[in-house]
């Protein structure tokens, strides 16, 4: 009977084995992909969006959170302390640019204050929290909105710019909540060969934020709201250092189109801005690297995306109209993206566009308005 069980054991560790080795091949080969593409895409800046340090509740100091993005190859990390802004100032540590940010714990729930000089006071937390922010020069960012613990409940309170759709705290909160032990093994045995893929094996699709997402930019579409800043979607390290930073940092991204010229004040303000204003997107490197992601109208009716990737196999492309699928994808012949087609011209509405990869979220793009 013990050898039985012996030689069982044997079997399942050389399995995990041989499995762990082809995982880490495709690491190895995402990330002399990613290294590649970032020589050829320099404008195309990838950082980390809401992260924590031992000034709130995260588990590294700055220093351990710079180096950890340094390792997974970031430009920048926008560090979301609650209720507190730590460090003051923008600043270059390492050759990582830290722009800081605040998270606050609000009445409706968690906010990230993009852009504003101080942390949010008591008094204004539990006030206007929103109003506050704007108040301050800054805009709100809805953290985590579909937490199981911690929702936003805040909806028509306030002015508000940013939306999460992913946050690492989210899905672990999920996780938790649903008691979803095939995704804590899963994740645990890919975490040794394969740490951005375990993060993603306990993430879910973010297919309610999306539809709450396009809902509400709908919805501030019907009430003459487009006239003002765009509303945009994120996806959100929320990165504690659980498991690791550099797991969160790897499994995916926040790209920007921004040129850094070595000024702290200026680059944080640049990147900063482009989070904001719907020119920022979304990429999952832990399924695939990819860069230089941009949709944009083009004459005849048509929007196009552009897409740096090294490969594109197994990927579906998808546009959105005010939420709903519209349109056929017709790839470029030189394979750097490709041009959506409505029924005719593309009519008015509020435009994005979704990449899946073997059928996992791979790209999300900012909406992008035709009038």
């Amino acid at each position: 009977m013990k050898r039985i069980l012996l030689l069982a054991l044997l079997l399942l560790a050389g399995a995990w084995v041989a499995f762990g080795l082809s995982v880490r091949r495709d690491r190895a080969l995402r990330r002399d992909e990613a290294a590649a593409l970032r020589s050829a895409a320099p404008a195309d800046v990838r950082g980390a969006y809401h992260v924590h340090t031992t000034a709130s509740d995260g588990r590294g100091s700055l220093a351990e959170v710079v180096r950890a993005a340094r390792e997974a190859g970031l430009s920048f990390v926008v560090v979301t302390d609650h209720n507190v802004r730590d460090p003051e100032r923008p600043e270059y540590v390492d050759g990582v640019l830290v722009v800081p940010a605040t998270e606050a714990s609000t009445r409706y729930g968690h906010v990230v204050a993009l852009g504003t000089p101080r942390a949010l006071t008591v008094a204004e937390r539990d006030g206007d929290p929103l109003g506050a922010i704007r108040a301050l020069g800054g805009a709100a960012v809805l953290a985590h909105p579909f937490h199981p613990r911690r929702p936003f409940t805040g909806w028509g309170a306030g002015p508000w710019r940013g939306f999460e759709i992913v946050s690492n705290d989210t899905s672990w909160g999920r996780v938790v909540a649903d008691r979803s032990a095939g995704k804590v093994v899963a994740a645990a045995l890919a975490f040794p060969w394969d740490p951005p893929r375990a993060v993603l094996a306990l993430a879910d699709d973010p297919a309610d934020e999306l539809a709450r997402f396009d809902a509400e930019v709908a919805a501030a579409r019907a009430t003459g709201e487009r006239r003002r800043p765009p509303r945009v979607l994120l996806c959100s390290a929320d990165a504690h250092g659980y498991p690791s930073y550099r797991a969160a940092f790897e499994a995916f991204s926040m790209h920007v189109p921004v040129a850094l010229r070595g000024d702290a004040a200026a680059d944080a303000a640049a990147v900063t801005a482009a989070l904001l204003d719907g020119s920022a997107a979304c990429v999952f490197e832990g399924v695939a690297p990819a860069a230089a992601v941009a949709l944009a109208p083009v004459p005849g009716g048509a929007l196009a995306l552009a897409v740096a990737a090294p490969d594109r196999t197994g990927a579906a492309y998808t546009l959105l109209r005010d939420g709903a699928p519209i349109g056929r994808f017709e790839p470029d012949v030189a394979g750097a993206g490709g041009t959506f087609r409505c029924p005719g011209p593309c009519p008015p509405g509020d435009y994005r566009a979704e990449v899946r990869r073997g059928g996992r979220a791979w790209i999300f793009t900012n909406p992008v308005t035709i009038e």
